[in-house]
């Protein structure tokens, strides 16, 4: 039994959550997402980056990215290759200033790939590094008990609406790409 008066339930706490997401997506900005969608199309690898949560969604863009048929890495797997001129960085973090997160980024830049940094704080370390950024408006204030844009702890709402944003970016993708449920089936894995 729940012995929290202040419980509210599952259901009114799932709402809540959906609410706070779609206010985060509401807020992007159609023109940064077409000049990410531009720079997958035109990469001929694309490498996902981030830390912790954030790491973990980067990671599903990228098996989602390699089932619609683009060649998509995940930096530090044993098998990601070298990155380069004409490749895709898509790094990742609420923070933006994530050291590893900004270090890779950093590195990218120099091998003159195209970094793309998805964050919620546009004035961070790591756009200094990023040729396109991807704002989501995630407020995380804690003031006096309360919290500012968010029910949630830390950067989970962050996390959330960049997992949706980036099904999202996929969804577009398979529709300009005409990727068929036949071909992506053929490159999900079938060692599970």
């Amino acid at each position: 039994m729940i012995k929290n008066v202040d419980h509210q339930g599952i259901k009114p706490t799932t709402k809540i959550i959906l609410s706070e997401i779609h206010s985060v997506l509401e807020k992007i900005s159609e023109r940064s997402y077409e000049r990410f969608f531009s720079s997958i199309l035109s990469a001929r690898n694309i490498f996902v980056t981030g830390q912790g949560r954030s790491g973990l969604v980067s990671r599903t863009f990228a098996m989602r990215l390699t089932h619609i048929g683009l060649n998509a890495y995940c930096v530090g797997d044993a098998t990601t290759p070298n990155i380069d001129k004409g490749d895709l960085l898509v790094a990742c973090s609420s923070s933006g200033s994530t050291h590893i997160t900004c270090y890779i980024a950093e590195l990218a830049k120099k091998s003159l790939a195209t970094v793309v940094a998805i964050t919620s704080q546009k004035n961070s370390q790591l756009t200094e590094f990023a040729d396109i950024i991807v704002e989501l408006p995630v407020q995380e204030i804690r003031t006096h008990n309360k919290i500012n844009g968010s029910i949630q702890f830390r950067s989970t709402l962050f996390e959330q609406a960049c997992l949706v944003y980036l099904d999202g970016v996929i969804h577009l993708l398979v529709t300009e790409l005409r990727s068929s449920e036949k071909e992506m089936n053929k490159r999900h894995s079938n060692l599970e």
